[in-house]
């Protein structure tokens, strides 16, 4: 046998020996009309100054759909025996080609690794891929809509699937479909709580494929927990007659909840436990944004596990929070009436989830609202039991103390307040507040606020009539009345409304935090406050995160019930709730546009929200 055959031949025959190293340098690419390639052959493996092989030469081989896998496969380029450069003259400037490199030893010993590829014209990775779950209410069945764009110049791509893991091919896993534009696909073969893996294989009409990791999604379908909501017919007057539970809702047949004033808060059939559903937990959160533990939702003095928490000490490292869990919503209007739902898991593409984002713009699992209104503890805005309310601040300065607690700190955020505006409307099934929770602290006859900590032991919920014990909701003080609150993301710039949803810009905001002008804020049309300042809401604007007060010509006892103060002639921060003496304008809906962030007042100050960096 020749040696030309024992190296080269179809019967090699291998002597043992020490594989040779990867090619130092294997590229090709599209010079003129042809494939042009360079090719650097590897050292010998020389060990203390031993040789362990020598390198002979390497094989090129080419293939147009995949990487040659070893010497025999696909079509032989060349042989050689010098590192060289040259031109693959079979080749097209507009074909796609798959190339591999074989260094070999004297031996007869090849070096088959990955390394020694490189691909021409390889089709570039979908434009998107995306698989979402979706629960559809009217069948009771979930599905997988996968969001599908080609890359330009393919023919189309392969899409696969598995329960085991990605496919690596576009003949491994399940065949889902092919598709040749782009395309939403949906996948109604799932099963609640399996997670499917999804590859797409993007190609050309020669038949290369692109097989990179990104072109995969994976998704676990869910079917929601809870689908709730409620319906506002806008033109009705009366603060409960214009609400109502549609009957595309879980709670179609509740009994609203309400304060028996006296007495105990009835939740009628809203009596969810803290952390189930849409009900937030009481809790310490370090400054770190980590829960450091659970507190007795009836007692706040007490770790919910028992023992005494840290609700009143002033040196543990955080503040008193409710956690919040994710909650997607719905709200939009159409013939007069203003549509509110929300789910743990979004119906479809409409949906969203305004307060879970962080400052990156990621979705977070937990959103963070204040217990107490802010005290100020060693130049921080603390969230304390039993502490003294930080009053007579500018905008900036409380802004500053509540950014001391850490990055992922700040002060009360509007999408937060809009959010738990809604849930106390469909709870209540009513827009009047007061009415069904309790007053506030509001009677004309207080002469100050009272400071943190006096409804520890009140529950979630709790309420008096009476104007001055105060008002709680959903484990906070003081939501509305006692003081103002003053509210990030909410400007009145000489009457035109702006708002800013999220800290980043996932809200299509272009600002990248908050800030005391609305410079990059969106920009709400048809919302000049009109009508009497200090009167009562009658209008508000629907927007897709919410709605926003206009017009202030309503009463104590119609529509939304609640004031509205505004004066269009500068740059006006929002402060919200109302004040120990503002009676039955204060309320989850009241607003004061009237004052530049650099006011200040013993009625005025803020409380905190946290929203966490998501984990990796």
């Amino acid at each position: 046998m020749a040696e030309e055959d024992l190296i080269f031949g179809k019967n090699r025959h291998f002597f043992g020996g020490i594989e040779p190293s990867n090619m130092q340098n294997f590229t090709a690419a599209i010079e003129g009309e042809h494939v042009k390639i360079t090719a650097q052959l590897p050292a010998d493996t020389v060990i203390n100054g031993q040789t362990l092989c020598t390198v002979e030469g390497a094989v090129i081989r080419r293939n147009t759909t995949d990487y040659p896998k070893d010497e025999f496969d696909g079509e032989e380029v060349a042989i050689i025996k010098t590192s060289t450069t040259f031109v693959d003259s079979e080749t097209s400037a507009t074909g796609t080609y798959y190339y591999a490199a074989f260094p070999f030893t004297t031996q007869g010993v090849y070096n088959r690794n990955k390394a020694n590829r490189v691909v021409v014209n390889e089709p570039e990775p979908m434009e998107e891929f995306s698989a979402k779950s979706v629960y559809v209410s009217s069948s009771d069945t979930v599905k997988v809509e996968i969001t599908a764009k080609l890359p330009d110049g393919v023919a189309g791509a392969v899409i696969r699937k598995s329960t085991t893991g990605y496919p690596t091919s576009e003949t491994d896993g399940d065949a889902l479909t092919t598709i040749t534009a782009d395309t939403v696909y949906t996948d109604t073969n799932v099963t609640v709580g399996t997670t499917y893996y999804y590859s797409a294989f993007p190609y050309t009409s020669t038949g290369a494929y692109n097989r990179s990791e990104a072109n995969r999604t994976s998704v676990t379908p869910k079917k929601r927990d809870y689908l709730f909501g409620y319906d506002l017919v806008k033109s009705t007057s009366s603060p409960s007659g214009r609400v109502s539970y549609p009957d595309d809702v879980d709670n179609a047949n509740f009994t609203p909840a309400k304060m028996n004033f006296g007495g105990s808060f009835s939740y009628g059939d809203w009596n969810f436990a803290p952390g189930e559903k849409f009900m937030p937990r009481p809790c310490m959160l370090t400054y770190a944004g980590v829960v450091d533990h659970y507190l007795n939702p009836n007692d706040y003095t007490q770790k919910a596990e028992g023992g005494a928490s840290k609700v009143a000490d002033t040196s543990f490292g955080g503040n008193a929070m409710m956690e919040w869990p994710k909650i997607y919503t719905k709200r939009w209007e159409e013939g007069g009436v203003y549509h509110f739902r929300c789910s743990d898991t979004p119906q479809d593409e409409s949906w969203e989830c305004w307060s879970n984002y962080d400052r990156l713009n990621n979705q977070i699992d937990h959103f963070y609202t204040p217990i107490y209104f802010g005290s100020n503890v060693s130049s921080k805005l603390r969230s304390i039991s039993g502490q003294a309310n930080m009053v007579n601040q500018n905008a900036t300065t409380e802004i500053n103390y509540a950014k001391a607690n850490g990055s992922d700190w700040y002060t009360e955020v509007l999408a937060d307040r809009l959010l738990i505006q809604d849930l106390l409307v469909m709870m209540g099934k009513s827009t009047d507040g007061q009415t069904v929770f309790g007053s506030g602290r509001s009677a004309s006859s207080n002469s100050s606020a009272v400071n943190t900590g006096t409804m520890d032991t009140k529950g979630m919920f709790w309420g008096s009539n009476n104007g001055t014990d105060g008002v709680k909701v959903f484990g906070m003080e003081h939501f509305w009345g006692n003081l103002w609150r003053r509210t990030a993301g909410w400007i009145n710039d000489k009457g035109t409304q702006k708002v800013k949803l999220t800290r980043g810009t996932h809200d299509g905001s272009t600002a990248t935090d908050y800030n005391t002008t609305g410079s990059g804020y969106k920009t709400i049309s048809g919302a000049t406050p009109t009508g009497t300042s200090g009167g009562y809401i009658k209008t508000m604007k629907t927007e897709g995160f919410g709605r926003i007060p206009v017009t202030a010509s309503g009463s104590s006892s119609t529509f939304e019930a609640d004031g509205l103060y505004y004066n269009n002639s500068g740059t006006m921060y929002a402060v919200v709730g109302g004040y120990w003496g503002d009676g039955l304008r204060c309320g989850p809906f009241c607003a004061l546009l009237y004052y530049a962030p650099s006011y200040s007042s013993s009625a005025y100050g803020a409380a905190l929200s946290c929203k966490p960096l998501a984990t990796a």
